[in-house]
């Protein structure tokens, strides 16, 4: 089906010019039974591309037209798109149109200026679109419609009426003017595509593709990719009342989502599935690029690096895309160290997000020297800079190391007490590798946030003693990561065990907060304090000794302040003084609370990243491990001249989608 879908797209498209997205949205709204609306001025081709999807569906066998395509106006009436009334069954008192050959009894139709539509179409119009039947007279008349395209040279913004109508409309498309480098292209010779029986859609292949994607399965991490999307528009678009997402809505993109999947031959829906989101959540015109953005952040969030060389030589030669450049399938080896499986349905850890966080090849990793003054390293995943003393933790205020997205190391345990800690703005990968950082301010051994703003990174394995990791974290993703809190009298106000405030899209996953708390310390509040627009998952707070009495003291609490943002699968032991919301996580007993709970329902790695403290009773990081992969077995030689070892998944996966 996928091969076919190829060659009829190719097949449709011939003649056309900057109209290939166009076509594959119409024709991927078309297979999924939905809806798809062109916005864009006169002339731009929006009726032929209505007319090629027709032309792709076979009619053979069917009574009854194929395509139906109508011009509304304000002054349309119901006849001219439902039929003419009876006159024979008004004669005996009977309402009734004959819809032979018009809207109701057609696969395909295309109706021009669609918010044109009086309100003696509009309703009828609607449950056409949505449920696929029209109420003709007394009678429920189910409607073979496969699709309809619309079109209209404005959308219908302020015009309330017209809002259940457009909301009908799963995909919205912009189509505008060929550009100019293009223009030479129209004066080309156009010919029609001729296309033979068996190069169409029939119905039975629109039905394998509905019982295909009904069975495509939609893994947890996808789900959560959604729902992070979800929140990020809700917290984007709160003040704005034209932006809103209905549980219809919802619904419909899933299974738009499982159609691609499908189509593209997988039994599962990958990133490049969700991508689709973003032609599908905008509702006004001057926020298709907000919403473009916002989901393609999330994505990219939930992203990872997988190795690209053992891939290649296990798939074999051939494998390239579009352009002809060679591209690593979404597969991984499985526990069997031998059979290929689908990433996402994977459940090996060395290919999730921390991938990219450390060398693939371990220690023998090939060395291109320093590129940073005064550190070790060039910088890559593959030869981090090294840090290895408080300075070079300091030295992190320069903007042009801890700002220029270089990948970091730390290589053992470091602490130390300064008088005052610099104002470190970071923009990086940092693999702590297990190791604890310990600083402290002299005179009064207060605490220190190693760095004041976080933003489009990415940190994992860090283990900070009496220390905290970052006052505002953006973009960014925290992981694996523990927060031994040890405060004093004098620490009054201090608060989070990992972050303050984290916004705008951050994911914090498998944190841990623990240690001793004093009575000056009012709202701890565990993994982070406000959490705005982000998401936090698969974290726990445990047990907390406290210093002295204090009857107000609030702590336990994963998350004080919530904004728009998620919590997911949290937990924190029972013994523990919290709110009892859902901000303080699922309470879990301390007979339960042990290794097999972190590793079976909190998704922790005991294998290559955390190990289980018999003496403390809790999860404690494995320190000083280069490479924690199941995978990591597999000879790694050096990368050919140009040949990362590593490719992004969702650049890989969005290469791989015919859709796009």
């Amino acid at each position: 089906m996928k091969t076919k879908i190829q060659s009829l797209l190719q097949q449709l498209n011939q003649g056309l010019v900057e109209r290939e997205h166009v076509l594959k949205l119409a024709m991927l709204t078309a297979l999924a039974g939905e809806n798809l609306v062109l916005v864009g001025p006169p002339g731009t081709g929006k009726s032929l591309v209505a007319r090629r999807i027709a032309q792709s569906l076979s009619h053979e066998g069917e009574d009854g037209a194929g395509y139906f395509e109508y011009l509304l106006t304000k002054f349309s009436t119901p006849e001219e798109l439902f039929g003419p009334l009876s006159i024979a069954a008004l004669k005996n008192d009977r309402f009734h149109r004959n819809t032979e050959g018009y809207l109701p009894t057609v696969r395909m139709a295309f109706l021009d200026e669609i918010f044109k539509a009086s309100s003696s179409i509009l309703n009828a119009l609607l449950t056409v679109l949505n449920e696929r039947v029209y109420h003709n007279g007394t009678e429920v008349q189910k409607v073979p419609l496969q699709a309809l395209i619309a079109a209209s040279n404005e959308l219908p913004t302020d015009q309330e009426e017209l809002a259940a109508l457009y909301d009908r409309f799963l995909v919205r498309v912009f189509v505008d003017y060929v550009g100019a480098n293009n223009l030479p292209r129209l004066f080309e010779t156009t010919t029609e595509p001729t296309l033979r029986m068996e190069d169409m859609l029939s119905a039975a292949d629109l039905a394998r593709v509905r019982q295909a994607a009904e069975q495509v399965v939609f893994e947890p991490a996808l789900i959560q990719a959604v729902q992070d999307i979800w929140a990020a528009h809700k917290e984007a678009f709160k003040e704005d009342r034209r932006e809103s997402l209905s549980d219809r809505r919802l619904k419909k993109v899933i299974h738009l989502m499982r159609v691609s999947a499908a189509t593209n031959g997988r039994e599962a829906v990958d990133l490049s599935d969700l991508m689709l989101l973003k032609d599908c959540l905008w509702n006004h015109a001057d926020n298709v690029g907000k919403v473009q953005e916002l989901v393609i952040k999330t994505l990219q969030r939930h992203s990872r690096q997988v190795p690209q060389a053992a891939l290649a030589r296990l798939e074999g030669p051939g494998q390239k895309n579009a352009q002809g450049q060679k591209q690593a399938p979404a597969y991984e080896l499985g526990p069997d160290k031998k059979t290929l499986v689908p990433v996402q349905s994977s459940t090996a850890v060395a290919l999730r997000s921390t991938t990219s966080l450390v060398s693939s090849s371990g220690g023998g990793a090939k060395k291109t020297g320093a590129v940073v003054k005064g550190y070790s390293g060039s910088g890559t995943a593959d030869d981090p800079l090294l840090i290895q003393t408080v300075d070079d933790l300091m030295d992190l205020t320069r903007p042009e190391v801890g700002q220029k997205g270089y990948h970091f190391r730390q290589t053992n345990h470091i602490s130390g007490t300064v008088s005052a800690w610099p104002t470190i703005n970071f923009s990086g990968t940092y693999d702590g590798q297990g190791h604890c950082i310990n600083i402290s301010l002299s005179p009064w051994g207060g605490s220190v946030y190693i760095l004041s703003e976080l933003k489009n990174s990415h940190i994992a394995r860090v283990k900070l003693e009496g220390t905290y990791l970052s006052i505002n974290a953006f973009n960014s993703i925290v992981e694996d990561c523990i927060s031994i809190v040890d405060l004093g009298p004098f620490h009054s106000g201090k608060r989070g065990g990992i972050l303050l405030n984290c916004h705008d899209a951050v994911l914090i996953k498998r944190c841990f907060v623990t240690g001793t708390r004093s009575v000056d310390d009012i709202d701890f509040g565990g993994i982070v304090y406000g959490a705005s627009s982000s998401t936090i998952q698969d974290c726990a707070i445990g047990h907390m000794t406290h210093r002295g009495f204090c009857a107000y003291t609030m702590y336990g609490d994963v998350c004080v302040n919530s904004s728009g943002s998620l919590l997911n699968n949290n937990a924190y032991i029972d013994s523990l003084s919290c709110r009892k919301t859902n901000l303080a996580g699922t309470p879990v007993a301390k007979e339960r609370f042990n290794q097999r709970y972190f590793e079976c329902t909190l998704n922790w790695d005991f294998e290559n990243t955390w190990v289980w403290s018999k003496k403390d009773n809790q999860p404690d990081l494995l320190a000083g491990i280069t490479s924690w992969h199941p995978t990591s077995t597999i000879e790694e030689t050096a990368p050919e001249d140009g040949e990362k070892l590593t490719v992004d998944l969702l650049t890989q996966q969005v290469t791989a989608n015919i859709w796009l």
